[in-house]
């Protein structure tokens, strides 16, 4: 069983349209909602993959109750910590034509320091029944980094690995408790080809990390190259398509491949190419999630993998 945490949930809202234009007016060729959060997406991804998984963080107000059932349905279990306000919207504008994601979201309830008391007593009763924790994603007001430390702590005393996606602001924090795996951001995975200087600079940083204790570490460097590390080596993997045009989500699949191949006690190679599969079929297409196991281990063999160092 895996436990997502999700701080800062929402509903999204994508619409994908042709030739987005400021002042227009427009019917979206496809609309689609469903929970957000990165957690959240965890979970719902790794149950399209045949994983157990309970979901957790704060939820508010009516959307909490469309993102409660969209789980149940999911067969996502999920033990949120209930506050005042309302569950954030956020919106995503996919433009066919130029293949440019717009994004709209907002911030956030604020959350009270009885609610993160509550959420700390349910995550520590949750993690007698989970093997892994995967966290991330943005904070709401009135959470900062330092939330991260005792939950980490907490799963690291019990033996749990955990696998992290914190936004840059948040990652010295995270760094500092040694996460089992991370996702590293050198740039947007809309790029077409990594930056100059990335794939050298995430080598030099992973040494460290590796160093510290964590034994994985990932980026992605544009639409269909990611960089994995570890203490085996590092890796470039890449999908040899130019098809892959939707991007929403897609990190979240990525280490959703992670965390199912390490269960799974795959080799290290194979959690490459299945990581790597879960990313390449949920960019090439609109919907949001990948949408079943068979289609993403059709293509774990044709992910190219080229070692580094």
């Amino acid at each position: 069983m895996i436990l997502t945490v999700t701080f800062n949930p929402a509903v999204d809202l994508d619409f994908i349209i042709n030739d987005l234009r400021p002042g227009g007016r427009y019917r979206a060729n496809i609309s689609q909602r469903s929970p957000g959060g990165a957690g959240i997406n965890i979970s719902i991804i790794l149950g399209r993959l045949g994983l157990l998984s309970i979901a957790t963080g704060f939820l508010a107000g009516f959307n909490a109750s469309y993102i409660l059932d969209f789980l149940r349905r999911e067969k996502v279990s999920s033990h949120f910590i209930h506050t005042r306000g309302e569950t954030r919207i956020n919106v995503c504008i996919t433009d066919t034509e130029s293949s440019v994601e717009t994004r709209l979201h907002e911030l956030g309830v604020e959350i009270r320091e009885s609610d993160k008391a509550a959420f700390l007593r349910g995550y520590e009763r949750t993690l007698s029944r989970v093997g892994i924790v995967a966290m991330g994603g943005s904070l709401p007001p009135g959470v900062d980094s330092s939330i991260y430390a005792p939950l980490m702590r907490s799963a690291r005393n019990n033996s749990i690995p955990t696998i992290l996606h914190p936004r840059e602001d948040d990652l010295e924090a995270v760094l500092d408790e040694i996460p089992t795996v991370v996702k590293l951001d050198y740039q947007t995975p809309r790029a077409d080809e990594p930056q100059p200087g990335a794939l050298e600079s995430f080598i030099a940083r992973t040494r460290d990390l590796h160093r510290r204790g964590t034994e994985w570490a990932l980026a992605s460097l544009s639409r269909n190259k990611v960089a994995f590390s570890s203490r085996k080596g590092v890796w470039l993997a890449e999908a040899p398509v130019p098809e892959m045009r939707y991007v929403y989500a897609v990190e979240d699949a990525l280490l959703s491949g992670v965390i199912a191949a390490m269960q799974e006690q795959a080799s290290f190679e194979d959690i490459i190419r299945f990581a790597m599969a879960c990313w390449w079929e949920c960019a090439s297409h609109p919907e949001k999630f990948p949408a079943d196991r068979a289609r993403v281990a059709a293509l774990s063999p044709r992910v190219l993998l080229s070692k580094l160092e």
